[in-house]
């Protein structure tokens, strides 16, 4: 794998997350779509990922540091997000490691 195929496999899935990010939080859809498509583009975008390490013939130390690193950026964007259904907001929590029962613009209560 040249260096040119490892700058395009990060420039081009960096891109796809974004916009696949940008997509769910800008549109303005019912928060229960967002509710069920935001696990779904997330797992989506782990698999094309892999896809893509699998067809640029990523060596298998590669894999050794994309799984896991993978699986932290899958766990954190899962757990950093919560959807307020007072304000139909997805809301973005800094601290990842505690919980939000309450929201930040409205004080509704807050669902995962």
């Amino acid at each position: 794998m040249s260096t040119s195929d490892l700058i395009f496999f990060g420039v081009f899935f960096w891109v796809l997350f974004i916009t696949a990010r940008l997509a769910v939080f800008a549109i303005n859809i019912d928060i229960q779509l967002k509710k069920k498509l935001w696990p779904m583009i997330i797992f989506g975008l782990a698999g094309i990922l892999l896809v893509l390490a699998y067809m640029l013939e990523f060596p298998p130390k590669g894999y050794a540091v994309l799984l896991p690193a993978l699986f932290v950026i899958v766990y954190s964007n899962l757990k950093g997000f919560y959807f307020c259904e007072s304000c139909r907001k997805m809301l973005a929590n800094k601290k990842i490691l505690t919980t939000v029962e309450t929201c930040d613009k409205c004080g509704g209560k807050v669902n995962r």
